[in-house]
């Protein structure tokens, strides 16, 4: 989908074009949303640019994320994707900047990206150029990765109470308690692993943007001072992000750590039972020797007499076992 973005009475408005439809010249940003070979050419035709292409920006992604021609800059960021769910993944975001208008590439619906533009369609915005529609941009990423990063830290503390605080009559928490426990800790680590990807990301682009050399620079310096505090907070996050993941692995720890106590208590009730058992096993297998000749065989009371010794042997390894509190 190609979507032109243009400002007119204070206000920025949003135009969805068709393969037939022309681009206005006065658009200032041109999103390009998971958009297909056709609509590609066509940019490429009425700007007069050469677009790079999805396999391109994967590589870009990894090897050379920022360049610059003669006439623009070429920016590939690495953005979270389904970041408060736990599969939570990361797609490529690509900026093409010159002095006339923004081009957005994108092979997924970022959702920060759809309430940015909903949010900027319903008050005034007033961007005064491209550079600054994409230093807005960034600060949008910025705060979406700091509510994720916020809801990551809650549930870490709901985890936190799941863990170490039993309600009341209970001693033991079920195997698959402690399995949903462990997914959901491996599902907030892959949350904010994703979420530091992506400042580390924005963090380069902001710095690199910041010192655009060759060219003129793309921004004045009221957006130099906005890319400064947006480098600031991207730090200060990623600093969160650190402190969260070393939470993570603390509580991991803390439940796998559970799950040995509570299978070393299972242990130790066995443990105990056959110990206890012990001793009444061995007198019941002597009296159960098929000798001919036994002097309790010819007792009266031999039987009863048995049984009492079967349960005085039990009994006392079991109190010895109370009084020492093994039980």
């Amino acid at each position: 989908m190609i979507s032109a973005y243009i400002i007119s009475d204070s206000r920025i408005h949003r135009i969805d074009l068709n393969i037939e439809d022309k681009i206005p010249d006065d658009a200032i940003w041109i999103d390009l949303c998971m958009p297909s070979l056709p609509e590609e050419h066509k940019v490429e035709n009425d700007l007069g640019i050469e677009l790079p292409t999805k396999a391109e920006i994967d590589k870009i992604e990894v090897r050379s994320p920022f360049y610059t021609d003669i006439e623009r800059c070429y920016m590939t960021i690495t953005v979270s994707q389904n970041a408060i769910q736990y599969n939570a993944s990361s797609s490529a975001l690509t900026f093409i900047l010159d002095y006339k208008r923004l081009i957005t590439i994108r092979y997924t619906d970022i959702d920060s990206i759809r309430r940015f533009t909903d949010r900027s369609l319903r008050h005034l915005h007033i961007f005064s150029s491209p550079s600054s529609i994409m230093i807005n941009i960034l600060e949008a990423l910025v705060n979406s990765d700091a509510d994720t990063l916020s809801a990551a830290g809650d549930e870490l503390d709901k985890l936190l109470h799941d863990i170490f605080d039993k309600k009341h009559g209970t001693e033991i928490i079920y195997a698959n308690q402690y399995n949903n426990i462990v997914r959901q800790i491996g599902g907030i680590g892959n949350i904010i692993s994703k979420n530091r990807e992506s400042l580390v990301s924005i963090n380069r682009i902001l710095t690199y943007f910041n010192q655009i050399e060759g060219i003129q620079s793309f921004s004045k310096k009221e957006q130099k001072m906005h890319i400064r505090r947006l480098i600031r907070e991207v730090h200060s996050l990623n600093d969160y992000a650190s402190f969260l993941s070393q939470r993570n692995s603390f509580l991991l720890d803390a439940t796998l750590g559970m799950i040995s106590v509570e299978q070393n208590m299972i242990i130790k009730i066995f443990t105990v039972a056959a110990a206890v058992f012990m001793p009444p096993t061995l007198i019941a297998s002597i009296y159960g020797m098929n000798f001919t000749y036994m002097p309790e065989l010819s007792l009266w009371f031999g039987y009863p007499l048995i049984l009492l010794f079967i349960i005085i042997s039990a009994l006392i390894p079991y109190f010895f076992f109370k009084k020492k509190k093994w039980l």
